[in-house]
């Protein structure tokens, strides 16, 4: 999966350099049903009540903010992308994408997290 380059750019693959488990960040649980972000839910879910983020702001709002902001992003950035992004059966199901889409490129992917944007003070001062 390709990883954002002002988050490459903070250092964040430094992490991977720490470990010799193929996940960036090792050592997560893995649910009943193999799931190993539950664990990172809940960590999230600490921290938020710790500094008194509201109950309505869940680890799953990411996804959300990143689907909303790729749809309005960029028209060339295409549906089928951002749902293979996020982990999403695609949202459309055209003969093109049930049928004879095969795979996306890791280019294309890449296109699609850089059209994710943020105020470049979301990134000030970030060091892993």
């Amino acid at each position: 999966m390709p990883v954002h380059s002002k988050l490459i750019e903070a250092g964040v693959l430094a992490l991977k350099d720490t470990t010799d488990s193929p996940y960036l960040i090792p050592g997560l649980e893995t649910s009943k049903q193999g799931v190993r972000g539950a664990a990172l839910g809940r960590a999230f879910s600490l921290l938020k009540t710790r500094i008194g983020l509201p109950a309505e702001i869940t680890f799953h709002s990411f996804r959300h903010t990143v689907s909303t902001r790729l749809r309005n992003a960029d028209a060339s950035i295409r549906e089928v992308w951002i749902d293979r992004l996020l982990g999403h059966e695609a949202t459309h199901k055209s003969q093109g994408t049930t049928t004879y889409l095969t795979g996306i490129s890791t280019a294309n992917l890449q296109q699609t997290i850089e059209a994710i944007s943020y105020p470049e003070t979301a990134f000030a001062n970030m060091t892993i």
